[in-house]
Parts: structure tokens; sequence; C-alpha cells
């Protein structure tokens, strides 16, 4: 559940790429199990303040099914890595 959990919680946050490394690490570092920091990793691009700004160019409905996609493959790839890692 925690991967979900994560995915969820990295789409409203926008986070620079530097800062999500370090991030990760501290994250790790407080307990938080490998697949679910690959899904706050992969969850990052689907962030609010990009999702605001893009809507304007290419529309809601474009941006609402990139980050649908972003979200799943985003849970999917932080379980497998998970289950490949033990670590969900």
């Amino acid at each position: 559940m925690g991967v979900v959990y994560t995915a969820i919680l990295a789409g409203p946050l926008y986070t620079s790429t530097l800062v999500e490394v370090a991030m990760a690490k501290a994250l790790v570092q407080l307990g938080l199990r490998p697949g679910a920091t690959v899904a706050w990793l992969m969850g990052q691009p689907y962030d609010m303040a990009n999702s605001l700004s893009t809507s304007r160019i290419v529309g809601w409905k474009i941006v609402i099914t990139y980050g649908v996609l972003a979200f799943v493959s985003a849970v999917l790839s932080g379980l497998l890595f998970g289950l490949i890692v033990g670590g969900l």
C-alpha cells in the first residue's frame, strides 16, 4: 500500500531532479521501502505546476491522460521493483 500512497503524494509535489535524489536517499534512510521509493521517484513528472502550465498549451484532456498513465506506471514500476528486491 505504501507504493500507492507515495505515487499519490508524488504527483502534487514539485521537486527538481537534484532534490528528488537527495530526498529519496533521506527517505530510504528513514525507512521508506525500496518499491515505494521508486514509485515516488517515477511519480514526479506529473506534478501540479507542470500540469497547470502544460494544460494551457495542449489542453486538460491530454494532461489528465498523461497524469493517469504516469501514476499507473509509477505504481507498477514500484510494485515490480519491490517484488524484485523484496522491498514492498
